[in-house]
């Protein structure tokens, strides 16, 4: 899981902090305790207090840790924010040890994510986030531009608490748990303190942690929920309108900043929220009585968005509790009193044996509900299963058109159904996405574009969608495509595309560069194809091309413009399961692509034309293995044949640069015929806690060559070459500084912002 989306959606939901600061300022007002639990005989009821602070509330397991094994009880929570997410699990029948292995399980990078594992989004989705590598879209919708919202929807963490507390979701009270919780959340409009008594227990944990700058507010009946901190970062009030004779309270939360660190708007902004939450904390601390205890953890410099430290801070959590442990003894229950009270917590959820009747979807505008129905149609006629139901929603989360999905299980006359609520994309369905890549080889060779897509989904009820791709700079280009199911949620399609690229292309004799050329390529096509599940695609169709290749820079024979007019059956076979498109640890990646036609070659002016058939077979592969829990290989490979081959047009048949045969210049070779293969070592040595997810070091090992004939091709002659790099998977796209050697002795260094 990453930290934040993207240093956009921090810094301009940081910023908001400062309004957000203004509106709270209004007295929050802890609603009253209708009833309070009845007391257990011969002991006082004891309630615990676990505080906000994002990963800092991870504390709050270590402390749980210690209070069973002094076999404290406890008979009341009230939580906020990530204390919210532990004490609500914690309450509804986990103890600390199971919630220690949950949170070792989880993926935080995609938990801090709106999508689901890159591996199982849609291809097309696949490619069109690679290919735009801002982290963020703009929108087109009734009349008004739209947005980001500067925070995530926390669709992954809502739906990984729903599958951990889905046989809670019918309970008519909180205090029906088998420790009576609370959850204290902020009404955005009001200003005021909310309590969560009752309701679907994941709603409440994740309205309480709409933590600004990381989670988006949660819409909920028409009121607008924010984190419980701006209001009650530690309700001891609540706990104690529950019943608690004794409090234990856990504060966790982020100390202000020092003098020195208040050095940019963004830490500015962080202490308001700090200061503000800081009053409240306070507040609650003077409710606090002789017999209560109070713990703080020394967290030192862990940050509420420390998850990767997550062992660290339940160590730090168990630490502070045993220093504890003097004041808390007087509260521990015999073994056998203990015992009794752990049965009673931990009594076994009613397992749903009864079949899904049937799937009912509410809250579409744009999209096809039957489309949502079809995607669930394999759940219907069999038992619930959570996890099933959580991966089907994770799949249509990656289609990128919800913002929210919700569900909750029907009863009606012994029939079980499943009602699927959505709230559509905000930004939809018109979007724009941006991104860029930069590269120099710091010999004189430097690329630099900016891109930008213009998409819309849905233009029709079968799920038509239309995509634009503008790019300017070293290469510049225009390609669309419109995109048609044959039917709702069908896997069989028909694409249109078309498109003009210019682009320039190098002749090199040996090491010397000898030309330049401008090449012009104008393709429109028409595609009828079959989607393979998620991770993969077939498709035939026919093509026509035009290319125009002017001599720009040097000479070449007297060759100064080469025309080529093709047309002819193509075929395309993609298959992308990687885990990641730049850092991949696990998946595999591959392409087969085939064309057979004809071709009108005209040489220059008055140099006479000819036509005659040409196939051309290109295909290549990724594949990720991870070695350590910080270490992975990829093991990649290249091939091309062509049997009508002209340099000028050879942009795709060429080796040289970056992981491409290191050390050689840009696409230095060419050729008819080309082989390569690499195997590339990545370690995790860091993160990137503001502009990235990841800090890499790395090495490649290469070999390949072009060959202008058949009898040409042998391993003999392959090039040899290699690579060390550091890489930084930023919120850009990849960058990387790198140094090459290939065979021969040429080498070369390198920068590059976006795929190499």
């Amino acid at each position: 899981m990453t930290a934040l989306r993207a240093p956009a959606r921090a810094l301009a939901a940081r910023i908001a902090v400062v309004a957000i600061a203004a509106v709270m300022a209004v007295p929050a007002l802890a609603q009253s305790e209708p009833t309070a639990q009845p007391a257990s005989i011969g002991r006082p009821r004891i309630g615990v207090v676990l505080s906000g602070g994002g990963a800092r509330g991870l504390t709050h397991i270590g402390v749980l840790k210690v209070l069973e094994q002094m076999r404290i009880p406890i008979d009341f929570i009230s939580a906020t924010s990530m204390g919210s997410i532990v004490g609500g699990l914690y309450a509804s029948g986990y103890d600390a040890s199971a919630l220690e292995a949950e949170v070792k399980k989880i993926d935080w990078k995609s938990m801090f994510s709106d999508n689901p594992p890159r591996q199982d989004l849609t291809l097309r989705r696949k490619q069109y986030d690679e290919r735009y590598a801002l982290p963020f879209e703009l929108g087109y919708r009734d009349g008004k531009l739209q947005v980001f919202k500067g925070a995530i929807a926390g669709a992954n963490l809502e739906l990984w608490l729903h599958a951990m507390t889905q046989r809670e979701d019918a309970l008519p009270s909180f205090d029906d748990l088998p420790i009576a919780f609370r959850a204290v959340a902020t009404d955005m409009v009001t200003g005021r303190q909310v309590v969560f008594r009752s309701g679907p227990l994941y709603q409440a944990m994740r309205a309480s942690m709409s933590v600004p700058g990381l989670f988006a507010p949660l819409e909920l009946d028409g009121r607008i929920y924010g984190d419980g901190g701006l209001v009650n970062n530690l309700p001891v009030d609540v706990v104690q309108a529950m019943g608690a004779d004794v409090v234990i309270a856990v504060n966790i939360g982020t100390p202000l900043m020092t003098r020195e660190q208040l050095s940019s708007i963004v830490g500015f902004a962080s202490q308001s929220l700090n200061i503000l939450t800081e009053q409240n904390v306070r507040e609650q601390l003077a409710r606090l009585g002789p017999r209560d205890v109070l713990i703080e953890p020394d967290l030192g410099d862990l940050t509420f968005l420390d998850f990767d430290n997550s062992a660290k801070l339940i160590a730090l959590g168990e630490a502070a509790a045993r220093a504890a442990a003097p004041k808390l003894a007087s509260l521990a229950l015999t073994p056998s009193q203990y015992a009794a009270w752990q049965a009673e917590r931990h009594r076994p959820p009613a397992a749903i044996t009864a079949a899904i009747s049937g799937v009912n979807v509410t809250g579409t505008s744009i999209v096809n509900p039957q489309s949502i129905k079809d995607a669930l149609a394999n759940l219907v006629g069999k038992p619930f299963d959570d996890a099933h139901v959580t991966s089907d929603l994770a799949s249509l989360y990656g289609t990128g058109d919800f913002d929210r999905i919700s569900y909750r299980l029907t009863d009606i006359r012994g029939e079980h159904g499943i009602d699927i609520d959505v709230s559509e994309n905000s930004l939809g369905p018109n979007y724009l996405s941006l991104g860029g890549n930069f590269a120099s080889d710091l010999q004189g060779d430097t690329e630099l574009n900016l891109i930008a897509g213009v998409k819309r989904r849905w233009l029709n009820a079968w799920g038509a969608e239309w995509t634009n791709d503008f790019q300017l700079g070293t290469i510049r280009s225009y390609a669309t495509e419109l995109y048609q199911p044959l039917g709702v949620a069908s896997p069989v399609f028909v694409s249109a595309y078309g498109g003009v690229r210019r682009a320039p292309i190098d002749l090199f004799d040996g090491d010397d560069r000898i030309a330049t050329y401008s090449v012009l390529y104008e393709p429109i096509g028409l595609d009828v194809g079959y989607a393979a599940s998620r991770y993969g695609e077939v498709r035939l169709g026919y093509r026509f091309a035009h290319y125009r290749a002017d001599l720009d820079v040097g000479s070449n024979e007297g060759l100064s413009t080469l025309k080529v007019d093709e047309n002819g059956a193509t075929f395309l076979a993609r298959y992308d399961r990687l885990d990641d498109p730049y850092f991949p640890r696990t998946g595999f990646k591959g392409t087969l692509e085939a064309f057979a036609g004809q071709q009108r070659v005209d040489v220059g002016i008055g140099t006479g034309t000819g036509t005659h058939s040409v196939t051309r077979v290109r295909a290549d592969f990724v594949q990720a293995f991870p070695l350590s829990s910080v270490a992975q290989i990829q093991l990649a490979g290249r091939f091309a044949w062509e049997s009508a081959f002209d340099i000028a047009l050879s942009d795709d048949y060429q080796l040289g640069g970056f992981l491409n045969l290191s050390g050689l210049r840009n696409n230095q070779l060419a050729g008819q015929y080309l082989g390569f293969g690499r195997v590339v070592y990545t370690q995790r040595v860091g993160s990137l806690s503001v502009v990235g997810r990841g800090v890499y070091l790395g090495g490649s090992l290469e070999a390949g060559n072009a060959w202008a004939e058949r009898s040409d091709v042998s391993f003999g002659n392959l090039r040899k070459a290699g690579s060390l790099f550091v890489g930084l998977d930023t919120y850009l796209g990849p960058f990387y500084f790198a140094y090459g050697r290939a065979s021969g002795g040429a080498s070369s260094f390198y920068v590059f912002l976006g795929r190499p």
